[in-house]
């Protein structure tokens, strides 16, 4: 409750003016923190540590890449050698990833034609952003351009505004 400092009286907080005396309220109202909206504690959280490219061994058999994306509801089973990119087709530019978001409101959600890899090493899976418009993020943290990082089974990749889940053995 606001006090009025003028006759004393209990008035509701964001009250403008007193409703006994008419005084403004403005100067007495105690500035009580804000809440913080849900999941705004991962804007600053640091990056994952990336791996070190020179220390990737080349796979030893390829591996069966299962992506699930929550907003369309598509289920995309990929067959993972060594590469798989990520983007959405460009037929004038003779751009198609092997990962195809289009359908996926790809252009609305923020795609790069070519915005991220999944690569096969022997080491796991990596993830790389390939320097995207609209970045991407591994288990709501942001990922530098251009370097790779681990991926786990059953982990959620955002490109730009778009989740997709990777399931994997």
């Amino acid at each position: 409750m606001i006090v009025c400092s003028e006759c004393g009286s209990s008035q509701y907080p964001g009250t403008l003016f007193c409703s006994e005396c008419g005084k403004t309220l403005l100067g007495s109202v105690i500035s009580e923190p804000t809440d913080v909206l849900p999941f705004t504690e991962f804007d600053n959280r640091p990056s994952p540590i990336p791996v070190d490219v020179q220390a990737l061994d080349p796979p030893e058999k390829p591996k069966q890449i299962l992506f699930v994306i929550p907003g369309s509801r598509r289920r995309i089973e990929l067959k993972l050698k060594h590469q798989i990119r990520i983007g959405r087709a460009d037929p004038e530019a003779k751009i198609t990833p092997e990962l195809d978001l289009t359908q996926d409101k790809g252009i609305e959600n923020g795609i790069s034609r070519l915005h991220a890899t999944i690569q096969l090493a022997k080491q796991g899976v990596i993830l790389m952003d390939l320097d995207s418009t609209n970045g991407t993020s591994l288990n709501q943290s942001r990922l530098p351009a251009q370097k790779p990082f681990l991926v786990k089974s059953g982990d959620e990749i955002k490109l730009g505004d778009l989740l997709i889940h990777i399931f994997f053995d």
